[in-house]
């Protein structure tokens, strides 16, 4: 069963998913035989806007108040190389699992880079989203997928349960700037292996 999604509008705001057209046909594959350092290693850091002292205090670079919530290391789960504004590593990734329905949404590189993917796969099918948010104002944002892959070591995802897999996607943006259209084109590819929520 193929996954059908419209075609989408132009956006003035550049940081929505709605801005990205999938229209690559394209499934999941299965490699039980995939292997990766990645895989078996551990990191972990702050939330970007969080800074530990030597002496154990935590401040925050924006403001409010910090919670207990942002004391505790996250562990980074992507190992996803984005060439989006600048080659830069994206270390986060989240999996989500509701009424068959697994949304894969990869991010990192903050706060320099404020950008991520969202995967949604249904069955064997998947497409693919991107939304970036950009140091001036730009309009008019248009993204085109024209290369996707997507793999998994297995087929079986639970909630609670760690999944782990590939990924490549490669589109091109346009947007204008002062009244200038300009097109790019990016790539994200990497490994993931976040606990399916």
């Amino acid at each position: 069963m193929l996954l059908c999604f419209p075609a989408t509008a132009l956006c003035e705001d550049c940081n929505d998913y709605k801005s990205t057209t999938d229209e690559i046909k394209s499934t999941l594959t299965i490699d039980p035989k995939m292997r990766s350092v990645f895989f078996d290693s551990y990191e972990s850091s702050y939330p970007w806007y969080i800074i530990r002292h030597e002496d154990g205090t935590f401040e925050s670079v924006i403001e409010g108040k910090i919670s207990e919530r942002d004391k505790k290391p996250v562990e980074h789960t992507s190992n996803c190389v984005s060439t989006h504004q600048g080659r830069h590593i994206m270390e986060f990734a989240d999996a989500t699992y509701d009424s068959g329905v697994l949304i894969l949404e990869i991010s990192g590189g903050m706060p320099a880079y404020f950008s991520s993917l969202r995967i949604i796969v249904k069955g064997v099918d998947f497409l693919c989203r991107f939304k970036g948010v950009y140091p001036a104002p730009v309009s008019n944002c248009k993204r085109n997928i024209i290369a996707k892959k997507l793999v998994f070591k297995d087929r079986e995802i639970k909630k609670g349960r760690r999944l782990f897999a590939w990924v490549s996607v490669e589109f091109e943006e346009t947007s204008t700037y002062q009244g200038v259209a300009e097109t790019s084109r990016h790539k994200i590819e990497g490994y993931i292996k976040p606990v399916v929520k």
